[in-house]
């Protein structure tokens, strides 16, 4: 077969640009152009001052949402350390009134784990901090032994016996003794 051949170079070139502009160079010269405006536009919005500013508000509302949770806590942390603070007041006013109140069977059993041999308690009184003792005791010697181990238990502060006779008879005595 033979090819026809078109001595028509005009018709040919105008063909050959037809062909040319239908096919991808134009395509992508389009896209291009698209990006190119696209980009200019997102510029233009981008600059506008009113844009700035509400994006500015915008965060400026965040921030505070942020300080005025953390106030919130910090109204909770000091609210906790005041009650921290009042629930050490209330154990050491707790501890004040144990130690200020004690057990009379516990005072009265060390008591007499204290006396000599044949030592008679006669009464006994608990008070706030003090002791109020009445004891027969049988011998002098006796009365130095109780003299030391009240002297010694630790419990008391200070433990004087007023009058002690030598004879070798019982003899009662009074005690006020003040806890420590």
């Amino acid at each position: 077969m033979k090819e026809k051949n078109e001595f028509n170079f005009a018709q040919r070139w105008v063909t050959s640009l037809a062909r040319e502009s239908n096919g991808p160079s134009k395509f992508k010269t389009q896209a291009v152009i698209w990006g190119i405006v696209g980009l200019m536009i997102f510029g233009i919005i981008g600059s506008t001052p009113w844009l700035w500013d509400y994006k500015l508000a915008r965060d400026i509302n965040k921030a505070e949402e942020n300080i005025s949770s953390l106030r919130e806590i910090s109204t909770q942390v000091s609210k906790m350390n005041a009650l921290k603070k009042e629930v050490q007041e209330e154990q050491q006013t707790l501890n004040t009134i144990q130690k200020s109140t004690h057990d009379p069977g516990s005072v009265l059993d060390k008591l007499k784990g204290m006396l000599p041999i044949g030592t008679i308690i006669n009464s006994f009184a608990l008070q706030e901090n003090s002791v109020a003792l009445s004891v027969s005791v049988p011998n002098p010697v006796d009365v130095a032994r109780l003299w030391v181990s009240l002297r010694d238990s630790g419990m008391f502060q200070e433990v004087n016996l007023q009058n002690v006779s030598l004879q070798d008879k019982v003899q009662s005595l009074n005690l006020n003794l003040l806890l420590k």
